[in-house]
């Protein structure tokens, strides 16, 4: 088997094996709706069309963005579906309307006209919209490769966190059932549950999963075809701008940085117990966007700063003396981790997820218990006491950084999109199985 894959990828030619490839990226959000996925995909995009690549980007529709255009270089088309209509005013953030863990035909016929028109090589899905792109998989002559993000081929929830307390160690219906409608309700946790079971019949049509993460791969295995490869390429995130002003709501001095949902999901709640009570000498400000179940009062010195532009964020970062990332949910990658190390600023963040796969404890940062709330105080004061350790880890982060820059997950991308042109999804599965179930793209 090996000798006859080695036979086939010679058989490309040097000229063939470097053209420009077409690729259309599905994603189920992009602009102005920015999060985690969303400026990878940017990110990702911009650098394959500097790389000469033809890029498209097909997305959800959203009020007040225009139906194709040309913005950085690639076009993006955005497409509407049956539950965009159907769910309309039942979305609990009405700027987020979430693709059904089902296929939907009204994206799928989008779909369709946009692969015929475009005729990519390669299709990299990503989110939920995915489940319409394997609908058409076997109809039409592309590669489809699926990245995961988050737990979302696994959980309803998408955060393994059951009933947003605790760690989920995996799916049972019974338990999803239970655990579902307490972020969608009954009747739309139940129908998403069971779309999401009826849906992995479809995982047998992807040619190439993708994980951010080795915590990702391995919480996904149990929702994926036995004999997949899951290849672990990390999220490409953006630079930090060079010069850029200090936001004038941002305190002066030193200051501690929280950047993210504000739910109790992601620790909100622990770090606002542990400084309104840690006799911490430095203000705490807290960046994100609102959520029905943020805290109705805030402990002096705080200060809260909701729903800003991410621009704003990135000019934030540089200015912060240690960044926060305290979550009590199994991260999928931690992008403000990355967005901490990528500004120089040393990070503190709980060692669950994939956090401790950025955060290397002690070099770049600091990884305390989950919940541990003297070993968080500990770690935050043991920061702001020395001033050396900060700038010594602050240098290192910005130094292993650049293995989440643009310019290096692009490459990792477009060396994995050619593996998988050049070889037969037959033979890939084949050797996923002698080789082992997860591959990691290798450093550049």
């Amino acid at each position: 088997m090996i000798a006859d894959l080695l036979a086939l990828t010679d058989s490309y030619g040097g000229e063939d094996m470097n053209r420009p490839l077409k690729i259309l990226q599905v994603v189920d959000l992009y602009d102005p709706f920015i999060g985690g996925m969303e400026l990878h995909v940017k990110a990702l995009s911009r650098g394959l069309t500097d790389r000469g690549h033809k890029v498209t980007i097909a997305t959800s529709h959203l009020p007040g963005t225009a139906i194709d255009e040309v913005v950085g270089g690639f076009r993006i088309r955005r497409i509407s579906g049956w539950a965009n209509r159907a769910l309309n005013g039942l979305y609990e953030r009405a700027e987020a309307p979430y693709h059904p863990p089902l296929p939907d035909p009204g994206i799928i016929r989008a779909l369709r006209n946009i692969i015929d028109d475009e005729r990519p090589d390669v299709v990299h899905a990503q989110g939920w919209i995915s489940y319409s792109c394997m609908a058409i998989a076997r109809r039409h002559k592309f590669q489809l490769v699926v990245t995961l993000h988050d737990y979302s081929s696994t959980c309803v929830r998408k955060t393994l966190l059951r009933n947003g307390l605790t760690e989920c160690s995996g799916p049972r219906l019974d338990i999803c059932l239970r655990c579902a409608p307490g972020q969608y309700g009954k009747l739309k946790g139940a129908a998403l549950t069971f779309g999401l079971r009826t849906a992995r019949l479809l995982h047998d049509r992807v040619d190439s999963w993708v994980a951010v993460s080795q915590s990702v791969a391995d919480a996904s295995r149990c929702s994926l075809p036995r004999t997949s490869e899951v290849t672990v390429i990390p999220s490409a995130s953006p630079e930090a701008p060079a010069n850029g002003q200090r936001p004038k709501w941002l305190p002066s001095g030193h200051f501690l940085l929280f950047v993210g949902a504000l739910g109790h999901h992601k620790g909100l709640n622990w770090l606002l117990d542990a400084y309104s009570g840690g006799g911490l000498s430095w203000p705490l400000v807290i960046i994100g966007a609102s959520r029905h179940s943020v805290p109705q009062s805030w402990p002096t010195d705080v200060t809260v700063i909701t729903n800003v532009a991410h621009d704003a964020v990135m000019a934030a970062w540089p200015h912060a003396g240690i960044g926060l990332v305290p979550s009590l949910c199994r991260e999928g990658f931690g992008l403000v981790a990355v967005e901490a190390m990528r500004s120089g600023v040393p990070v503190v963040a709980s060692r669950i997820g994939a956090l401790p796969e950025i955060v290397t404890d002690g070099v770049t940062g600091l990884l305390v218990t989950p919940g541990n709330t003297p070993e968080l105080l500990g770690a935050i004061r043991r920061m702001v006491e020395n001033p050396e350790l900060r700038r010594k880890m602050g240098a290192a982060g910005r130094a292993q950084s650049e293995r989440f820059s643009g310019e290096t997950v692009t490459k990792k991308y477009e060396r994995h999109y050619r593996r998988i042109i050049e070889a037969p999804r037959q033979a890939r599965t084949g050797l996923s199985d002698t080789y082992g179930a997860e591959r990691r793209e290798a450093p550049d």
